[in-house]
């Protein structure tokens, strides 16, 4: 009983936030935000598909995340996959850890960069505001790290 409720409170306000956004609610839109918003990570189209595929053809699948993108209800991240990854936009502004050997994905928060605004522009020559940016650190993971040797650099 209580996850159909936070279903349903979930389908109504991403139903809220389509119909704001100047978009019909549709199941196949809620469908697509539901699944990014209950995810720990960020998805690919890939992972949309192969979750949602039976029910919503890929086709449509990639013209939602593309919709949804140009809206600012998802946000597109390049962790240099040769694929794009989504994930529901919002006030959590936050950047992602990646490491380069198994592709473990960690929220970080809270990073300073927002501070780091009027030093760009200070320098920049041609440049007035940000509008928005994007920041993604690409690492080791602590149980790669155990099992990959050294290398020096």
């Amino acid at each position: 009983m209580k996850k159909i409720m936070k279903e349903n409170n979930a389908s109504a306000k991403f139903s809220r936030l389509l119909r704001k956004s100047g978009h019909k609610a549709t199941s196949s839109r809620i469908s697509v935000l539901e699944m990014l918003g209950r995810t720990k990570r960020p998805l690919s189209a890939q992972d949309v598909i192969d979750e949602l595929g039976k029910k919503i053809n890929q086709a449509t699948i990639y013209r939602i995340l593309k919709v949804l993108k140009e809206k600012g209800l998802i946000r597109q991240i390049d962790f240099r996959h040769n694929h794009a990854h989504y994930e529901i936009s919002g006030s959590d502004e936050h950047h992602h850890l990646v490491c380069v050997y198994c592709g473990r994905i960690e929220d970080v928060h809270d990073c300073g960069i927002e501070n780091t605004y009027a030093l760009v522009l200070r320098h920049s020559k041609h440049f007035s505001d940000i509008r928005q940016h994007a920041l993604e650190f690409y690492g080791v993971c602590k149980s790669c790290n155990k099992k990959t040797p050294k290398t020096t650099q």
